[in-house]
């Protein structure tokens, strides 16, 4: 519902005397008006109003039926007649998600390919390479606009190494499903065998000791020289019956190389 608004230099000046001497009892307004209270402030003003004026007093009235600020009230209502003046639609929405807040800061991502990969193991380096903010880069990874990569060292492989992988993996195959689907052995009767290196102690430990205990004193000929073990584990493939029961867990055994002194 809309009405041709007529604009009228002393009804600025009556509206304005209005503002400023309604009583002071009107419920404080509500930080952001929404679009629906907008909307309800305009319609309830075009039935307040003739020929495009408001009557007396109409402000305060709307203000106090919708429970906000006069002032919101009337802004709505110069908004409106702004826009019937330049003869375009009336348009009361909020201008404040146009023209607030931090504005967006842009990034030319095009570049980080160009930048060398030392440059770009973390964050701080590659904003720097950029001209950016760390903070700006890291909304940038939320957003999915960055990917994080862990990287491995893969051994070098020579010829040789690859053709005895590949004849390894050859000869994992059943010979009787050769001619016709090609399936690999159960490897029931393998065994897998693995050493690690584990160290006597650390250079820092944490105890809980009793308050009249003396405290534990540990030496060694060189803190960065830690003596070491070597322990070496033997697996196999785990057994089940058929009812899907673990006969055997695959675990042979885990053996220590060392030898004791004194």
């Amino acid at each position: 519902m809309e009405e041709d608004i007529i604009f009228n230099q002393d009804e600025m000046h009556d509206s304005n005397n209005e503002h400023r001497c309604a009583n002071a009892n009107v419920h404080t307004r509500a930080k952001d008006l929404t679009p629906n209270q907008r909307q309800q402030i305009y319609e309830a003003l075009l039935q307040r109003s003739v020929n495009g004026k408001l009557r007396k007093n109409s402000t305060n009235k709307v203000a106090e039926l919708l429970n906000v600020h006069r002032s919101a009230v009337w802004r709505v209502w110069k908004r409106a007649k702004q826009c019937q003046a330049n003869g375009v639609p009336v348009d009361i929405s909020s201008r404040k998600p146009k023209n607030c807040g931090r504005k967006k800061v842009e990034v030319d991502l095009s570049q980080v390919q160009t930048i060398p990969l030392r440059r770009r193991s973390n964050l701080r380096s590659l904003a720097k390479a950029l001209g950016s903010n760390k903070s700006t880069l890291h909304r940038l990874f939320k957003q999915g606009l960055l990917r994080r990569h862990s990287n491995t060292i893969k051994p070098y492989l020579t010829e040789e190494n690859k053709k005895e992988r590949l004849w390894w993996c050859i000869s994992m195959l059943d010979p009787s499903t050769l001619h016709t689907e090609p399936k690999f052995i159960e490897m029931d009767n393998i065994i897998y065998l693995d050493e690690k290196w584990y160290n006597a102690t650390k250079k820092n430990m944490t105890y809980y000791l009793h308050p009249d205990e003396d405290e534990p004193h540990r030496t060694v000929r060189n803190k960065n020289g830690v003596g070491k073990v070597m322990f070496l584990t033997a697996v196999a493939k785990p057994r089940y019956d058929d009812e899907g029961n673990c006969t055997f867990d695959g675990k042979i055994g885990i053996w220590a190389f060392i030898r004791k002194v004194g």
